[in-house]
């Protein structure tokens, strides 16, 4: 059954900043910042504002199916996840039932968790870092909200195609792939 996910990012953030303030809340330092891939289905069945996402987290591999109906509200987002142990063979499963691999996406999380709070600190291909609250209940985030000192009304909802757009002017669902860039290192 899905279940709501309650979550909400704030752009134009000060990283060092929040994370000292969540150092000195008590929070702790789940993982480092770390390379996730996301391979995005769908199908005829499965599409627009609904995907599959299978997803390697850097040491665990997860399959959610995703669905935005409000991406206006925090509540408007659902969602169902099982953890799998292995991306390929499920990607291979997910292609032979008739599922197209349409986008494969890279960003980078950082997590911190306090109490039943997470609070991703997420860099995404040309976006500034950003972080993500989430929690059991849309009020147990809004209060997690204040206490990082963050204007409620400034939260945003739904899939990240939704930052692109108004941050870049960007259709990231037109493309598939959003990797970031080899940089080659120059000297010594």
């Amino acid at each position: 059954m899905p279940q709501n996910e309650y979550e909400a990012k704030f752009l134009n953030i000060d990283t060092d900043a929040v994370r000292d303030q969540l150092r000195t809340a008590g929070a702790q330092l789940v993982f480092d910042k770390t390379m996730f891939t996301r391979l995005i289905f769908e199908n005829d069945a499965v599409q627009g504002e609904q995907w599959l996402r299978l997803r390697d987290e850097g040491g665990k591999t997860t399959l959610t199916l995703k669905q935005v109906s409000d991406a206006t509200t925090i509540n408007g987002t659902t969602e169902i996840e099982i953890e799998v142990d292995d991306l390929d063979k499920t990607a291979e499963l997910l292609k032979a039932t008739g599922l197209r691999q349409v986008r494969y996406q890279q960003n980078y999380r950082e997590e911190w968790q306090l109490g039943d709070i997470k609070y991703d600190l997420d860099t995404w291909p040309d976006l500034p870092t950003f972080i993500e609250i989430e929690g059991p209940s849309e009020d147990a985030v809004r209060k997690a909200v204040a206490e990082l000192g963050f204007d409620y009304e400034q939260a945003r909802y739904g899939s990240i195609d939704l930052i692109y757009k108004s941050e870049l002017g960007r259709d990231i669902l037109a493309q598939p792939t959003l990797l970031f860039e080899e940089r080659t290192v120059t000297g010594s």
